[in-house]
């Protein structure tokens, strides 16, 4: 996988010969397609050897749904749809979560693998094979190039878009390098038109892209890989050896890295391809300013908020009533819940609790409309944590910023600092969600790989929970064990490099657009220079082996 990682030699060389192919075919826009399908699947196979049969695969079958779709109606319109949800999602299923399942199954029922995993026994019993869940690697970014494939047959079943009548055109959406592996999520409607469109770009627009892919690895290489190299993996390797502060330190450290590192690859995947003359939505818009929880999901990971919001919140009810999904999601919740405690009394008590908000909601529709709104926000979070990975950890990240968007929005008329416009009040609402936002990624952080060992790989669930009790243990029990003044000597380097990465980050969009406009208005000459000398500094600070984006594990 790492050969052709943003930050190796060996993917600028790569895009220079895609450059150079998209020289001799501007105005032909099939050929040119065709051209960077062939680069795309090249580039995922360097990545994921022979998942690229199964990236394939996924291309080829929502590609010819999409064209049944449009010829079918009533029932079989249905049909079609539902066939490519099970494919896509039976995918994600089973290569990302089945270890989860497994596990859960076995920790709950006493089960085996081989009762999890439809068919592993007859094919180990009569073809002398050896599967085993653990065995199962992910394949990389398909969690991204899944939810691309079911945007573009959910729209083309609402009628938003017409079908691709080309597999290549319709490969090359799928498939296009820049955003493969970590997005950001591209839907159909809005990049598809612009293949059959000719190569345009402008000066200031090739300048702009500079500017993207240079801000994004000086994100990566000098805030995300430096921060998690000096304080950040140190303190999730051994919690109980930090003092609490440290653990603060940590964590304040980690919410810089996972900003830098995922909003890195994304601005230089909005670079790349804008150089190769295509536009991908922003994905981040300074989300550390968010005076809410609500507000910070607004500006966090753009493409997927967006996704989880229109294709799941939304026909799940929204904000204007409960669904038969909501019911269901609910009861398994309350289920899962008292399986995973063994106490069937929390099964009792939570149906009790259900049935008792179903009966209020129909007596008093008003207050029922609230109650479905709430429960629809918190399923879609811990879905959207699931979607992350298969760890309990994910599964109680997602919950938590679920219950922290439903306690805004319960709250929110009821706190001052919500309405006013001075800036304290704007800093109150900044520095708690800022704080609550931290928190909860002692469970994200400690669900996540940090190596290229564990990306993409499984999760040592018993080995992440723990990690994530002894950093609360740490910062409740054990906070002053060291003191905070030779704490605050001995990361003095590391925490200047935090403030540096936090004021740039809580600059005024009035002034980052500045500097912005001012770049792009330089001669080219200037760009450059500016643009050999930072790469200069950029390959002298990076790491001899730099660390894996964050989110080339989901």
């Amino acid at each position: 996988m790492e050969t052709l990682m943003y930050t190796r030699p060996a993917f600028w060389l790569f895009l220079l010969s895609v450059m150079v192919g998209l020289s001799f075919m501007k105005k032909k826009t099939a050929l040119r397609n065709t051209f960077l399908f062939a680069a795309s699947m090249f580039f995922y196979w360097n990545t994921s050897a022979w998942f690229v049969g199964l990236l394939l695969f996924s291309t080829i079958s929502d590609w010819c749904i999409g064209l049944l779709i449009d010829k079918r109606e009533g029932a079989k319109r249905n049909a079609l749809l539902i066939l490519s949800v099970v494919i896509n999602l039976g995918l994600l299923g089973f290569f990302k979560y089945a270890y989860f399942f497994a596990d859960a199954s076995s920790s709950l029922f006493g089960t085996t693998w081989e009762a999890v995993i439809p068919g592993a026994h007859w094919l180990n019993e009569n073809l002398g094979t050896s599967i085993r869940v653990h065995e199962i690697l992910l394949p990389v970014g398909i969690s991204f190039y899944t939810f691309q494939t079911l945007s573009y047959t959910i729209d083309l079943y609402k009628g938003k878009i017409k079908p691709v009548k080309s597999i290549l055109d319709f490969g090359c959406y799928v498939t296009f390098f820049p955003q493969l592996v970590a997005g950001p999520i591209v839907r159909a409607v809005e990049f598809i038109p612009q293949l059959h469109k000719p190569y345009d770009l402008s000066r200031k627009e090739f300048k702009l892209a500079i500017w993207w892919i240079l801000a994004g690895l000086t994100k990566k290489i000098v805030f995300a890989d430096y921060v998690a190299t000096n304080l950040v993996d140190r303190v999730f390797a051994n919690p109980t050896s930090h003092s609490g502060f440290e653990v603060l330190l940590g964590l304040y450290g980690y919410s810089l890295q996972v900003f830098a590192d995922f909003s890195g690859y994304s601005d230089i995947a909005i670079g790349v391809a804008l150089l190769m003359g295509f536009r991908l939505p922003v994905n981040f818009r300074s989300p550390y300013k968010a005076r809410n929880v609500g507000e910070f999901w607004q500006r966090w990971h753009i493409s997927l908020s967006t996704w989880l919001r229109d294709y799941l919140y939304i026909p799940m009810g929204g904000n204007r009533n409960s669904s038969l999904f909501t019911s269901i999601f609910s009861f398994t919740l309350v289920l899962f819940a008292s399986l995973s405690m063994h106490n069937m009394g929390v099964f009792l008590i939570g149906s009790g609790i259900l049935l008792l908000a179903r009966g209020l909601s129909v007596m008093f529709p008003e207050w029922g409309v609230k109650a479905a709104t709430y429960m629809n926000l918190f399923s879609t979070m811990v879905i959207g944590g699931l979607w992350h990975g298969a760890s309990w950890n994910f599964l109680l990240w997602g919950a938590l910023n679920g219950l922290g968007l439903m306690a805004f929005k319960f709250f929110r008329h009821y706190l001052p600092w919500s309405k006013l416009e001075h800036w304290w009040a704007k800093a109150i609402g900044v520095i708690l969600t800022f704080n609550f936002i931290t928190f909860t990624r002692i469970w994200f952080r400690s669900g996540s790989g940090i190596g290229w060992d564990s990306v993409p790989g499984n999760h040592n669930i018993l080995l992440e929970w723990f990690t994530a009790n002894d950093l609360v243990y740490q910062l409740i029990q054990h906070f002053n064990d060291i003191a905070i003044i030779e704490v605050l000597k001995g990361h003095k380097w590391v925490l200047a490099v935090m403030a540096i990465g936090y004021i740039t980050h809580l600059c005024p969009e009035r002034i980052s657009s500045k500097i912005i406009e001012r770049f792009t208005s330089l001669h080219s000459l200037s760009i450059w220079g500016i643009t050999g000398v930072l790469t200069l500094i950029l390959w002298k600070v990076g790491s001899a082996s730099p660390q894996p984006f964050i989110y080339f594990q989901f």
